[in-house]
């Protein structure tokens, strides 16, 4: 090969190279961009995941479920309460079973 043949070959090459470097770094910016994008995305779904956690803490507090035990089922507290003690059971010969 001649010696423009080499320079052809050469030239050939470091062009392809330097479009090569620029299509790289067009992706790794894309891709970057792309990252932002989802750690932004995570982090409004994180916020809301600790606004719900709290909804639902706060939801499950006594004084609301006895609210809305009240309101919603029309519920009441008992007036009285009665205790009525069952008698043990009987195993199969019939003692009573250890506890």
């Amino acid at each position: 090969m001649r010696r423009g043949h080499w320079l052809l070959l050469l030239s050939i090459l470091v062009i392809g190279s330097g479009m090569s470097v620029i299509y790289v770094k067009h992706q790794s910016r894309v891709l970057f961009s792309e990252l932002r994008e989802l750690q932004r995305r995570q982090d409004e779904e994180m916020i809301q995941w600790s606004r719900l956690q709290l909804q639902m803490g706060t939801l499950l507090t006594q004084a609301n479920v006895e609210t809305t035990a009240r309101r919603k089922l029309d519920m009441v507290m008992p007036e009285a309460i009665r205790m009525i003690r069952l008698p043990e059971p009987e195993t199969a010969n019939g003692a009573k079973r250890e506890q």
